[in-house]
């Protein structure tokens, strides 16, 4: 029986054989004299006309993503069954998915264990060093042996996610979208230190180094709440204080996970794997990160694990705003998930809904009516705001909800840009409507990594008086943008004042529909005092729109008694250059 009907079924891996007068020629100038690819596939190639989505393996895994080997075996399943299959996120029924071995490893593909044709004998610690453009490369013969010419999408975890930028920067007219998930564009110095002592162990151990080094890395893999939940409460065994065994669950769940890994991978390929990984870093290769993002041309999405301490999400934000500031197109995400590092194998449910919208070829014309916050509440408020947006343009939309004044931008004016939101459903909305975005918390992280004039206009929708420090947020979006839009609620307006004159509470109506007690809005200001902090910043407000409903807020307006009548005020503003 398969473990669910939506399952590929039973998969067999094949293999590749490339042979030429010149062999594999490494980066180092080495060569190998054959190489061997082991791979799966899934889905119906359609002849060559479905689009192709490639997987790129991480670390330790293999070609064996998806599927079963064996019917009456369910051990036998695919590292990414969850995710791969007819209906799934990566959906087999609609794409011809391809993954591979990776060079170096010991499930098929050519590595240490592999035999060197040159003396008949395994290659052993005599493999030579290998890169991670090494194992691109490799896969590369691989798809030109399958006669491919283009992948829709290219998807890597960890050091899965190092080959999938490689993909990109290296082969950027073959790649149209690069998903990179749990990883960066090299190691960690915490992240170095812990390869560099396990390959230590495996070398000063032949007997148990192996085993040890992974227990090592597994500590890694997950993170301080995981192992609390997992272990704190868990029953152990009896001690033995002679061999210093503690019996805890932590203890023997480690030493499990190492029996059972050294049953199926090489030590040389662990420490060649771990060495590949090690010296990648685009900063060093490129001489900038700048520089390596320049060339490419793939839509990207980067996917980081708020308890990944292994490639933290700092690590994910500098790869996401250095394209950015490339003018890339690139969405960012974090997960949130106790499960640390590992979360990329294992949190399904949230990382299926980013890939299943990301990977979506339509783009969605219609929007979930259950959303509880756009940021646009009417057709009229997105009117309101395009109209100062010429075509073309570039826009930041900071408090973007769920994208729908971005994607009505390009519908109407081809204008680009990005979104901002902190609200992971929001993020979903926006991938949904093709749109870019980028989940931040403007407050606790800033928008300091965005580079000077990176966009013609910085929409700031509603937001204002939510956040800690407006005045510094006011300056931050125009050294971004050239001019900004920003939309505010009144709180000088005729209404609220009588709420708090005549009745003595906190105004709640439309414009302002929460309690005092749960409201977003932290900084109440009224018209007057933006237009007064605008005149001590030097800020030009270039047009300033009121925007009323009631016939006496009208009324008002029109007399000239803006702060008095204007319900929600639209201004276009820009820094006064001197």
């Amino acid at each position: 029986m398969l473990p669910n009907t939506n399952s590929v079924g039973l998969v067999q891996p094949r293999d590749f054989l490339f042979r030429s007068e010149q062999g594999f020629v490494l980066e180092s100038g080495e060569v190998l004299p054959e190489l061997k690819v082991c791979y799966e596939t899934y889905g119906d190639s359609k002849d060559g006309s479905a689009p192709v989505i490639w997987i790129c393996s991480p670390l330790t895994m293999d070609a064996h993503a998806a599927g079963l080997h064996c019917e009456n075996n369910p051990k036998s399943i695919g590292w990414w069954d969850a995710l791969i299959g007819p209906g799934k996120a990566i959906n087999t029924d609609i794409f011809f998915v391809v993954c591979s071995n990776i060079l170096g490893g010991c499930k098929g593909t050519t590595g240490p264990a592999s035999i060197d044709p040159r003396t008949g004998e395994p290659y052993g610690s005599k493999f030579p060093r290998i890169t991670i453009s090494d194992m691109v490369n490799a896969q590369k013969k691989l798809a030109d042996h399958l006669e491919i010419k283009k992948f829709f999408a290219v998807i890597g975890g960890s050091m899965g996610g190092f080959q999938a930028l490689v993909w990109a920067l290296e082969y950027p007219d073959f790649v149209q979208r690069c998903v990179v998930i749990a990883s960066g564009t090299r190691l960690s110095a915490q992240a170095l230190g812990f390869e560099i002592v396990g390959r230590k162990i495996v070398l000063d151990d032949e007997k148990n180094g192996l085993a040890n080094a992974r227990m090592m890395a597994n500590i890694t893999y997950l993170s301080a709440e995981s192992m609390r939940n997992r272990f704190n409460d868990a029953e152990h065994l009896p001690s033995d204080p002679e061999k210093f065994y503690t019996g805890y669950a932590l203890e023997n769940y480690l030493n499990h996970q190492s029996e059972k890994f050294i049953k199926r991978f090489d030590a040389n390929s662990y420490l060649n794997l771990t060495w590949a990984m090690d010296n990648f870093n685009l900063e060093k290769k490129y001489g900038s990160l700048e520089k390596a993002m320049s060339n490419a041309k793939a839509e990207f999405l980067c996917i980081h694990l708020s308890s990944d301490w292994l490639f933290t999400p700092e690590e994910s934000y500098k790869l996401a705003f250095t394209l950015l500031n490339q003018k890339k197109i690139v969405s960012s995400v974090e997960l949130n998930t106790n499960l640390g590092h590992d979360g990329f194998l294992l949190e399904v449910n949230d990382l299926g809904a980013l890939l299943s919208r990301f990977l979506d070829m339509r783009i969605v014309e219609t929007r979930d009516e259950n959303y509880e916050h756009p940021a646009f509440e009417s057709i009229e408020d997105i009117n309101r705001v395009s109209a100062h947006i010429p075509p073309g343009a570039s826009v930041l939309d900071i408090g973007c909800g769920d994208g729908r004044l971005l994607h009505a931008l390009w519908r109407a004016k081809k204008a680009t840009g990005v979104g901002f939101d902190r609200s992971f459903s929001g993020v979903l909305h926006c991938l949904a409507f093709n749109v870019p975005v980028i989940q931040k918390d403007l407050d606790k992280e800033g928008l300091s990594q965005i580079a000077d004039n990176s966009f013609d206009f910085v929409v700031f929708n509603r937001t204002l008086q939510e956040t800690q420090n407006p005045r510094d947020v006011l300056l931050e979006i125009l050294r971004i943008g050239r001019q900004a839009i920003v939309t505010f609620p009144n709180f000088g307006n005729w209404r609220v004042r009588g709420a708090i004159a005549f009745n003595g509470h906190m105004p709640k109506n439309k414009l302002l529909p929460y309690e005092w007690y749960n409201t977003p809005n932290i900084h109440l200001f009224t018209l007057s005092d933006f237009t007064d902090l605008c005149k001590k910043e030097g800020i030009l407000i270039k047009s300033l729109e009121s925007v009323n409903n009631s016939i006496l807020s009208k009324l008002l307006t029109k007399l000239g008694l803006k702060n008095l009548g204007a319900e929600q005020v639209v201004a276009l503003i820009t820094k006064v250059r001197n």
